[in-house]
């Protein structure tokens, strides 16, 4: 971004933003936002949202020969502060560094030039980032504005889907940031719709009928192939830690720590615009935390895991009962909003990820590399289904970030898309042997076996209360 571009930027959100109490304001280091972005593929998917890196040469825009018939979003929820968790460890982890006793030297100078701490108030963990609880109102990452952007170019795009519509439904979990994204989302679209909100529980008790599906899964086991993952080299970790501590005699940087350095930069961005912690880091560090996580993504939550695909299964099912009811269901628009690994867990079943083959950990896997987590669920991710019908026939493909990722053995139809019928008979493949209620022991906590929201939300209205989860 030039500086022009920049000037012109933080004029814009200056004016845009409401302003923020004494509390809240400080004062960003303009020249440094924007400068960052090339990094965000490399931390983890806490960063703020970004397109897939990748693309096949083929437009997101429907064929111009084909007409759009339907469409499906799962989406993350927007940029976000830390979890409890998170926050709780990077504060006390400042009040570490805030108490060492010499000035700092190297990567870590910038702590002494008037560094103001990005977690003032522990209230905002777990909360979306927007223009009331920021720290600065000239950055350009809130997840309120990610949210309210993605509902306009949803509306650019596929509003002729509610051309004749007065109504229709949003799905969101009952996470108050899942819903606050799906909210500015909807709110982005005018005021001439009528959106019925459907909340639905994250509670085990709603078994299969869930975006969360992980959550009801009571023999999930996201450490099950620990002996694999965990052996991953950890060298880079202590290059971090042993670099800080030569440069600041007596820190005593453990490798723990140095790991949640990345964090700290991360959520810095979504909060601040920019962070100056992310400079200590090397390319080559930042290529092996990527691929840790990737590779731990992949077993935890992905088609490494067990029941990764079972759990996602139960949506992905759900979605193709949608596309096969296209023609006799009113709404043509499904809009979900849910987590991050809730979303890994839906494309582990989809496959378009899946590199059929157990991801090594010896090593970084650099030539036969496509599953990478922050890629495909970087905070405000968005998952596209796309149905189009193309003269006599109907096709099925999915824009992830922006870009066209393809079926691999299904993608002769316009834009790289997959024919309906065949495209039913790759998911069955897919979900071939997966049974969410047996394998996940779901009637230990609930008699709901099936997804049902989707087809019976007019008659229950589904209203969970909101919680910071």
């Amino acid at each position: 971004m030039n500086s022009v571009s920049l000037v012109l930027l933080a004029a814009a959100l200056a004016n845009a933003a409401p302003a923020t109490t004494d509390k809240q304001q400080t004062f960003a280091d303009v020249s440094k936002i924007g400068t960052q972005e090339d990094i965000f593929p490399y931390l983890a998917g806490s960063a703020p949202h970004f397109s897939y890196p990748l693309s096949y040469g083929v437009s997101k825009e429907v064929p111009d020969q084909c007409v759009l018939q339907q469409v499906q979003l799962f989406a993350r929820h927007g940029e976000r502060y830390p979890t409890n968790n998170t926050g709780a460890s990077l504060t006390t982890l400042y009040k570490k560094l805030n108490n060492y006793s010499s000035k700092f030297s190297g990567a870590l100078e910038f702590l002494d030039d008037d560094y103001e701490f990005f977690l003032p108030d522990p209230s905002n963990f777990e909360e979306l980032t927007t223009w009331n609880n920021i720290l600065d109102p000239i950055n350009p990452y809130v997840g309120e504005w990610d949210a309210q952007k993605h509902g306009r170019e949803f509306f650019q795009q596929y509003g002729e889907l509610l051309k004749n519509k007065t109504s229709f439904p949003i799905f969101t979990s009952n996470s108050k940031r899942v819903h606050d994204t799906a909210k500015f989302f909807g709110d982005a679209l005018g005021d001439k719709f009528n959106i019925s909100y459907q909340i639905i529980d994250e509670d085990p008790s709603m078994g299969a009928n869930s975006l969360t599906t992980l959550n009801s899964c009571a023999t999930y086991n996201k450490t099950a192939k620990a002996d694999v993952y965990s052996k991953f080299t950890t060298k880079y970790l202590s290059d971090i830690a042993n670099r800080l501590n030569t440069e600041n005699k007596g820190l005593n940087l453990s490798k723990s720590e140095a790991n949640s350095l990345f964090a700290w930069c991360a959520y810095e961005i979504n909060v601040k615009g920019y962070s100056n912690m992310c400079d200590v880091f090397t390319d080559e560090e930042l290529t092996y935390y990527a691929y840790n996580d990737d590779m731990t993504s992949y077993y935890y939550h992905g088609p490494g895991n067990p029941l990764g695909i079972t759990v996602g299964g139960v949506n992905f099912n759900a979605s193709v009962e949608l596309l096969k009811q296209h023609k006799e269901l009113d709404n043509k628009v499904w809009l979900s909003f849910t987590h991050d690994t809730n979303v890994v867990n839906i494309l582990a079943a989809i496959g378009i990820f899946d590199p059929g083959h157990p991801m090594p950990a010896e090593y970084i896997a650099i030539k036969d590399h496509i599953y990478h987590k922050s890629w495909m669920v970087p905070q405000g991710a968005r998952v596209y289904t796309q149905l189009y019908q193309c003269s006599n026939q109907t096709y099925v493909r999915y824009v992830v970030n922006d870009a066209v990722i393809p079926i691999e053995k299904c993608s002769s139809g316009p834009g790289l898309s997959c024919e309906l019928s065949k495209f039913v008979d790759y998911a069955e493949s897919r979900l071939n042997g997966t049974d969410y209620v047996s394998s996940c022991k779901t009637n230990t906590t609930s008699n709901q076996t099936s997804l049902t929201f989707y087809w019976d939300y007019q008659q229950k209205h589904y209203d969970a209360p909101l919680g910071l989860f």
